[in-house]
């Protein structure tokens, strides 16, 4: 969404080249982005051309800024700018004169002269005189800028030649100028006044005339603002202000939030309905039963359950159905108490402060954990609440809205009846999660509410965190969106350290605001670290065959080219310690590298992870793993222990809870399977899901002699050893022998446990020699008297050594 409208409003950015007078209709963002356009335009575009384009953005942008608190400074530094480009340009010239009429009526009169009487004492009187002389002097040092303000704007009126504002400016002057007369006329006065008191006595004639510069002074503020009302269409902000947005009905600042299409659908329905039973009973029909106005609210974090309740309550109060419209926000710890009778008295005084209101309660499902004991009094909130809604009291006259995430919510309702039956499911409202560009549209609303702009490059950096954010159902949707922009405000602020700042640098948020900051990088790919390894030669051809083929069709839907579909579900068969493990790890971070996985992480689990041994509970373990690996490879070791033994066993319910799972979450979660080669394929056919899901299959095939030495050898470098050279032939050879003997087993495990045994026996070793004679060449080398027990045992026994 947000790329189309960027899209659509190329045309008009190109055109303002041609036609300045389009940018009249530009947010702040799009000028400042043009601004910046143009400055890299002056080598392609004539600079007259560009000098009027210029002019009008800069016009545009002080109207946008005059109207905020404290952006007049900004806005007359735009229109300097504007107008020495383009002196008589009308554009400029009349965001000039606007601005000029906008501070000549903010500019307050000074009314508060004292009153004197004739009864005051002559120590009041002298006191008011003083009191007089500074004001009349104050009034006169300021006057002189508002009358030059005056002069100034009916200046720029007479280029734009309107009557109107000709007229007004005129008006304008001719009261400054008064003003001004009356001030000189006070100061005189009240002088000649004050000389005039001696004891009790006075002049009557001078105090009749003070009075009367007084009140025409006084007088002036009310002339003022019937030139200048407040209320001028003229002067009018080109958006709502805060104010404006104050007056809107619940349904109209309902329909300016982003998104909610299909609430907003539900709430007008809602609305329809109330306002038509409104109506008949004006009429004299009257329903005996009234349907109720409770409702559910469900939703992840940051979708607007809040902002929801707190415009359906004002909606409610606005049709007469509730007669205040308030919302008190509550949770579990306003409502559950810690001993016998606290509860009930905590419930019964939240419902009192929501009579004539709406009672919410976030997170409700938490007032009754399904593992609660005896002495949780989180039952004892719902039958108090439940009773106030039915009878007594307060029966009728307050609404009660539960909110909380959709899962949780409905096994909550589903376990307490009494609930659930006052909240029926026309009164369910599940608010969905923000897409990317709703999202960047909040985030937008969010900086300019703060007074910034973000560039369309900081959108799309942004757009870039959101989405790498946007992995489960912990993801704060608006909330998220809300920090990300504040945190890219304090960096932005964090970096004007020892900066001469510009204009730019208080207004405007750029991609380097916006990015997160730089995650240590790994010392190498994951590629390379795969092509590291030792043998795996198949295994390696097919998952750099699996990443060039992702990274092309990432490439391509980013091009707008029609995307094949991506399956990437894996089986990994292959005996223990062929790598399989190793590799798994290794394809998350390959597929997190060409932008498919969001984390890239791995995690690994076994049976005792998803199978549990209780009904519905296999099912809620799955659902966590699952939801833990998103973004990631979840990684299902010896899977085939799924299939159970029996036909009681909860290990087909994981499977089929798995397979919903990854319909799901589609491209948010990669499943790894591995086992041996036939046991595989045994839990394969047991499910049509399964088997539909996995596309791919790769085998790890045992590791030769060869193979395992080297694996020996780099394990020992990694580690700080040197295998001497002897050594490591006769390893080789002993290996040899034992896989003649069909008796190797264990594959690279093989490798790294004899590497551990080997250390330590020559640990042993060094012992019996006497430290002095050690040095760095002895305390890392490995003879062949450090691996000969291990690999003579193995020969005796079993080849395997764990």
């Amino acid at each position: 969404m947000q790329q189309q409208h960027e899209r659509e409003r190329q045309p008009d950015r190109e055109r303002a080249f041609d036609n300045p007078v389009c940018i009249q209709t530009f947010t702040e963002g799009e000028c400042l982005a043009l601004l910046q356009k143009i400055e890299e335009s002056r080598t392609i575009h004539s600079e007259e051309q560009l000098d009027q384009a210029e002019a009008a953005v800069l016009a545009r942008l002080s109207i946008l800024r005059m109207m905020k608190k404290g952006g007049t400074a900004m806005a007359q530094e735009w229109l300097d700018r504007a107008l020495a480009l383009q002196p008589n340009d009308p554009y400029a010239l009349g965001a000039q004169l606007r601005l000029f009429l906008l501070q000549l009526r903010s500019h307050e009169l000074e009314t508060a002269f004292p009153t004197l009487r004739e009864t005051d004492n002559v120590v009041a009187k002298r006191r008011a005189v003083e009191v007089l002389v500074d004001k009349a002097l104050q009034a006169q040092d300021d006057i002189g800028n508002w009358q030059a303000m005056a002069k100034a704007a009916l200046r720029v009126a007479n280029m734009l030649a309107d009557e109107r504002t000709t007229a007004l400016a005129e008006a304008m002057v001719a009261l400054y100028d008064r003003r001004q007369m009356l001030l000189e006329e006070l100061l005189a006065r009240v002088q000649a006044y004050g000389a005039s008191l001696s004891g009790v006595f006075f002049s009557a004639e001078l105090l009749t005339q003070l009075q009367e510069t007084i009140r025409a002074l006084n007088q002036q503020a009310q002339e003022k603002e019937q030139l200048l009302p407040e209320e001028d269409s003229e002067l009018a902000h080109d958006g709502p202000t805060s104010e404006d947005q104050d007056k809107r009905t619940a349904l109209e600042q309902l329909e300016s939030l982003i998104g909610l299409d299909e609430i907003k659908q539900r709430v007008r329905q809602l609305a329809q309905f109330l306002q038509y039973r409104q109506l008949r009973e004006q009429k004299g029909w009257h329903m005996h039963d009234q349907l109720p106005l409770h409702l559910v609210l469900m939703g992840n974090p940051g979708t607007g359950k809040t902002t929801l309740a707190r415009l359906i309550a004002r909606l409610y109060h606005e049709l007469g159905l509730l007669a205040k419209g308030q919302l008190i926000e509550v949770d579990r710890s306003h409502l559950v108490g810690g001993y016998v009778g606290q509860t009930e008295q905590r419930v019964m005084d939240a419902i009192k402060q929501a009579d004539g209101g709406v009672l919410f309660i976030d997170e409700a499902y938490s007032l009754k954990r399904p593992d609660s004991s005896g002495s949780d009094y989180g039952q004892n909130a719902i039958d108090t609440l439940v009773a106030a809604m039915t009878s007594g009291e307060y029966a009728g006259r307050f609404v009660v809205m539960l909110a909380g995430y959709p899962e949780e919510m409905r096994h909550f309702l589903y376990a307490n009846p009494g609930l659930y039956s006052r909240f029926p499911q026309t009164g369910h409202f599940v608010l969905p999660d923000y897409s990317a560009d709703e999202l960047v549209q909040i985030a937008d609303a969010v900086a300019a509410r703060n007074d910034f702009t973000l560039t369309d490059a900081a959108k799309l950096a942004l757009r870039e965190r959101i989405e790498k954010a946007q992995v489960d159902d912990t993801f704060g949707n608006a909330r998220t969106v809300t920090s990300l922009v504040l945190d890219a405000i304090f960096a932005k602020g964090r970096a004007t350290a020892g900066k001469a700042l510009q204009w730019d640098d208080f207004t405007i948020l750029r991609p380097e605001d916006v990015r997160e900051l730089a995650a240590p990088q790994a010392e190498k790919p994951a590629e390379a670290k795969l092509q590291a390894l030792i043998g795996l030669d198949q295994v390696k051809s097919e998952l750099k065959k699996i990443a060039a083929y992702v990274a092309v069709q990432q490439e391509r839907s980013a091009r707008g080219l029609p995307k094949s579909a991506i399956e990437l579900h894996a089986v990994f068969t292959g005996n223990p310690g062929t790598g399989k493990t190793t590799v798994a790890q290794l394809y998350a971070q390959i597929l997190q590298e060409v932008g498919y996985l969001k984390r890239g992480h791995l995690v690994t689990v076994s049976r005792a992870d998803l199978v549990a041994g209780f009904v519905g509970q296999t099912a809620a373990l799955t659902r966590r793993k699952v939801r833990e690996a998103l973004g990631g490879v979840l990684f299902i070791d010896e899977a085939y222990a799924l299939l159970g033994s029996s036909q009681q066993d909860f290990g087909q319910e994981a499977i089929h809870t798995l397979v919903e799972e990854m319909t799901r979450h589609a491209e948010n979660l990669v499943v790894v399977l591995a086992g041996y080669p036939q046991e595989m394929s045994g839990l394969l056919l047991s499910n049509p899901g399964l088997v539909s899901r996995f596309k791919k299959y790769i085998h790890f095939a045992d590791y030769s002699v060869a193979e395992l030495v080297c694996i020996l050898q780099q394990a020992a470098q990694q580690a700080g050893y040197v295998i001497e050279a002897n050594a490591v032939a006769a390893i080789a050879q002993s290996l040899e022998t034992a896989e003649q003997k069909q008796m190797l087993q264990g594959n690279g495990r093989l490798s790294y446990n004899l590497l551990q045994e080997a250390i330590q026996n020559q640990a042993m070793r060094l012992t019996s020699i006497p430290r002095e004679a050690w040095d760095e060449k002895l305390l890392a080398t490995l003879s062949w008297s450090d691996f000969e027990p291990l690999l003579t045992l193995q020969s005796e026994e079993t080849g395997t050594k764990d």
